[in-house]
């Protein structure tokens, strides 16, 4: 029982609020709280109000809350000698804590506490029921936390496995959608920021030379461009003076693919409901959902600057972006990586790439380039790959307007037809042979080996149908001419020097084996081979039909 015969002059109320303890808003809020314990205080002249303490969205888990925290400094200077709560699970839901503040904490600093709806009152000395009731209820509380926390993870993961965003603030280049706070939408001014940070990546800049880039033409960094858009958001980026940006906020960008417009989350996860510290998850267990909301970033885009994460990409201290084809050159002999190096002769610097092994004192030669020479070879190679894209688009889109059938696609129909008799053919090939063997003009042995040669040789055409069967629905559809790679290729049509966008896009790995056997393998070879075969098919094609048409005339 409360003893109302005691008094207390010193009062302070202490009140919280968690909806992440299950704490329902109706019954349990501040001002509800508020209310209670005053009317007690009202009635019971033996009390006397002296502050408020309110913790207002604060998990009762742990005790690391700023009331609570302020509460106990006025407890330690004697401002207060009495904590009033409307019950014990607003002082806190941690069956351990709690209890230790109570038994222990509370009686060595000489406070007293009082629960109101528990009818508990720690200067009771006399009713022994406290000692088993409070440690259950503590124990009850504590229970219910605990199943709390679980339905609310479980209905967290439901949201993210179906898409929905469940942060509490979007990612730089993105907004909550006014309509559903679960969907994200674009940020336009934010967006052209991502937009330019990955374009200066594929430029070759690092990711420091980007920050002090972005810093140079006065970008706001997202701390402080989320600030400014009035949210209440926290970043561990925070700048103590001059918000700038940082390295880690670049890397943080380009290593997302949340602007691709996948979802990502569940990257990590807290320890337990009593801990607020999380530990990383493996990205094999990350939530990833796809296409739920618009990208900022295209694929493509987005897989180039991953993929120079494994590249060779120092930069020098007089350049601002990385030369053209560091990470891309490698050793005819040994596979490893060249690198570039500076010779001085006669006060004048040369470059040169050699191999890594070579340098490190490996079982390798030098394989010595010039890196001007090298780079005319690569823009050579470049130029040639755009003019036989040019020459076969061309031919086809002349071709193409021929009248009636005349197209490759008949091409590819007449080698399927012939594709598909030769396979009748050797089914009655098998089906006459089996006749002869039981009419005894061959025997069981001579069978079986005929029969035997006869699945090899369909085996071969029907792959071989397949084949074309694939080239036919290409063509049919005419996809293959406009594959990304295409018109990301025609966009250096006009290119008179090398650059490092246009390495990244368009080559896969450059092979020296000695400084005049030089191969330049490109993303898309096999793709710009098939248009190119394409196109002379047609062109052999129309030529046949010509003559045909000639000798008929």
């Amino acid at each position: 029982m409360i003893l109302t015969n005691r008094q207390s002059d010193k009062v302070g109320i202490y009140l919280r609020l968690s909806r992440d303890d299950g704490d329902k808003i109706e019954s349990d809020s501040i001002h509800s709280q508020r209310d209670l314990i005053k009317d007690f205080i009202g009635r019971n002249p033996a009390f006397r109000y002296k502050k408020e303490y309110v913790d207002d969205g604060y998990t009762g888990t742990n005790f690391d809350r700023p009331g609570f925290t302020r509460l106990m400094e006025d407890v330690r200077k004697g401002v207060i000698n009495c904590v009033m709560v409307k019950d014990l699970s607003r002082l806190g839901r941690n069956y351990i804590e709690t209890g230790r503040f109570i038994e222990r904490i509370f009686p060595s600093l000489g406070l007293r506490l009082v629960a109101i709806n528990d009818n508990y009152d720690s200067l009771d000395k006399n009713s022994g029921d406290n000692d088993l009731v409070v440690p259950f209820k503590n124990l009850i509380n504590d229970a219910y936390c605990r199943d709390i926390s679980l339905k609310i993870r479980s209905h967290l993961d439901v949201k993210r496995r179906d898409g929905q965003f469940i942060g509490s603030f979007a990612m730089y280049g993105y907004e909550k959608d006014g309509k559903n706070k679960n969907h994200l939408v674009i940020d336009e001014d934010a967006a052209k920021t991502v937009e330019l940070i990955f374009q200066l990546r594929l430029n070759g800049y690092s990711a420091q030379r980007i920050a002090e880039k972005l810093d140079e033409l006065g970008m706001q960094p997202p701390y402080e461009y989320k600030r400014k858009q009035g949210l209440n958001y926290n970043s561990g980026f925070k700048s103590a003076d001059k918000p700038t940006w940082k390295r880690e906020t670049v890397m943080r960008i380009l290593n997302s693919e949340m602007y691709t417009g996948t979802m990502v989350q569940g990257k990590s996860k807290r320890i337990n409901y009593k801990i607020k510290k999380s530990l990383p998850i493996v990205p094999e267990d990350w939530i990833v959902v796809e296409n739920t909301h618009d990208p900022i970033i295209e694929k493509p885009v987005f897989d180039m600057v991953q993929e120079l994460a494994a590249l060779d990409t120092r930069v020098s201290p007089e350049r601002t972006g990385v030369y053209p084809l560091c990470g891309f050159v490698k050793c005819g002999n040994c596979g490893q990586s060249m690198v570039r190096r500076a010779v001085t002769r006669c006060g004048k610097k040369y470059y040169y790439y050699h191999c890594s092994t070579y340098k490190a004192g490996g079982d390798c030669t030098s394989h010595l380039i010039s890196c001007k020479k090298l780079e005319e070879i690569v823009l050579r190679a470049l130029k040639r790959q755009i003019e036989l894209l040019d020459k076969a688009e061309r031919m086809i889109s002349f071709l193409s307007n021929d009248s009636g059938d005349r197209s490759g696609v008949r091409l590819i129909r007449d080698q399927k037809e012939k594709l598909m008799a030769e396979i009748e053919r050797y089914g009655e090939l098998k089906a006459k042979l089996y006749r002869d063997m039981v009419e005894g003009l061959i025997d069981r042995k001579q069978y079986e080996e005929l029969n035997s040669r006869f699945d090899r040789s369909r085996s071969k055409v029907e792959e071989s149908l397949r084949t074309v069967e694939q080239r036919e629905q290409v063509l049919v559809n005419n996809q293959l001419r406009f594959q990304p790679w295409v018109e990301n290729l025609k966009r250096y049509k006009d290119i008179t020097e090398l650059s490092r966008s246009a390495v990244i896009s368009t080559i896969d790995r450059i092979v020296v084996k000695n400084g005049d056997d030089i191969e330049v393998h490109f993303k898309f070879e096999e793709e710009l081979l098939e248009l190119a075969r394409y196109a002379e098919e047609k062109e052999d094609e129309r030529d046949d039909m010509r003559q045909l048409y000639e000798k008929s005339c």
